[in-house]
């Protein structure tokens, strides 16, 4: 069994971190390990809607997958086609690309001009391979290896390099990530908390999490911008999940309730807001639906506002049933705001639910139980685990947040 779990490990971080074993190995190991790693029905979002009234609909996706090219490949072995045939296959409703650029890549005339034309011949192979049912939307994993990763999505990058030329980006590195908020882009902190293993095998002591959260001292201008303008917190990704939590550390939720307790933390104590959300992190044959939203309607923009609002949960669609409301008001979804009180009531459908305000579990119920849930003052972060789920916050008098 060590055995096996070494020849894996080396696998899996020959294809993240780049060394070690041969890749066809290393993706091999990958993919067949990943066979048993959760999988939400595909269902569900369809028959919850029919509980929710405000006519929403709960659409199944993935908000970090990789695909070469643009990714190399040996960094992924998918290429767009096969991407297209594995989104259908998990019946996902949208995925977002995220293949890998580089630390201020936007400093660089010859780098924004690789970037756009990759992007553009990753948007031809795509509508070439008939997407069906799947919406796909072209993104980026900013990846600086002293930092951190973000998942970059949304935002018309034509328009931020007019908006941000490579000279002003030079003088201003913040300014690239300024402009792709205000263009619409929805910016991802992501694996966080994926820190530095003490483990025989070397790459697992490699550093993935995001600095600014796991280490004091100074961070690059851009780095310190994209801190303060995140909107999305990685809490739930796969890999991390099930490869280095699971077979690593024995220990297969660590990451994720980890994260979600920093969010917590950061919300709480910065006066900020984080919307959680989940990606694959797929380089090889395989996807997930990690991130589900209610949103309007099946399109980016409607996916993009879903995601802004905090209409979000991870893992499986039954958490983003949960709603609150005052006694006798209606009920609010997830990213909603409710004024100040004392006490609220609580329901989820489609599996037991468990309520958390502020960190804290503090209520367990059924499927379609309505809970009195009794608060303290100030803000009142409030989400909820529902089945194998995890949703957003609800924020109970937390106007200012």
């Amino acid at each position: 069994m060590v055995r096996a779990h070494r020849a894996l490990a080396c696998g899996v971080f020959s294809i993240f971190f780049g060394v070690g074993c041969a890749r066809p190995t290393a993706h091999y190991a990958v993919e067949t390990v990943m066979t048993s790693a959760y999988r939400p029905a595909s269902d569900v979002g369809i028959s919850l809607q029919k509980s929710i009234p405000t006519g929403d609909l709960i659409l199944a996706g993935d908000l970090h997958c990789h695909v070469g090219p643009p990714d190399h490949p040996l960094e992924a072995s998918r290429d767009p086609a096969q991407t297209v045939k594995l989104a259908a296959d998990e019946s996902l409703d949208f995925v977002v690309l995220t293949p890998h650029v580089g630390a201020r890549f936007f400093e660089s005339e010859a780098e924004r001009g690789d970037v756009l034309r990759t992007r553009d011949e990753l948007r031809r192979a795509l509508a070439a391979a008939d997407t069906g049912r799947t919406l796909f939307v072209i993104g980026m994993e900013y990846t600086d290896h002293q930092f951190g990763h973000v998942g970059a999505s949304f935002a018309n990058l034509r328009d931020v390099y007019t908006d941000v030329s490579a000279a002003e980006a030079r003088e201003h590195p913040a300014r690239f990530f300024e402009s792709f908020v205000k263009h619409g882009g929805f910016l991802v902190i992501n694996h966080p908390l994926s820190t530095p293993l003490d483990s025989s095998i070397s790459m697992a002591r490699a550093d993935l999490s995001w600095r600014p959260f796991t280490k004091e001292g100074w961070v690059s201008e851009e780095i310190a911008a994209v801190n303060k303008l995140a909107q999305g917190l990685e809490v739930y990704n796969l890999v991390v999940s099930h490869l280095r939590d699971r077979y690593l550390l024995q220990d297969t939720p660590r990451s994720l309730l980890a994260t979600f307790a920093r969010a917590d933390e950061e919300m709480l104590n910065h006066r900020r807001r984080f919307v959680p959300v989940g990606g694959s992190d797929s380089h090889v044959g395989y996807l997930r639906a990690t991130t589900f939203v209610r949103a309007k309607e099946k399109t980016e923009t409607a996916i993009r506002d879903a995601l802004l609002a905090g209409r979000t949960c991870v893992k499986s669609a039954q958490a983003c049933s949960f709603e609150l409301r005052a006694p006798g008001e209606t009920w609010k979804p997830v990213g909603s705001d409710l004024p100040s009180t004392s006490t609220v009531e609580a329901r989820a459908f489609g599996a037991a639910v468990e309520v958390i305000v502020n960190g804290v579990s503090v209520a367990h119920g059924e499927d379609a139980e309505t809970l009195t849930i009794h608060l303290g003052d100030g803000c009142q972060v409030v989400r909820a685990r529902v089945g194998e789920g995890f949703s957003a916050p609800i924020y109970v008098g937390c106007l200012s947040l």
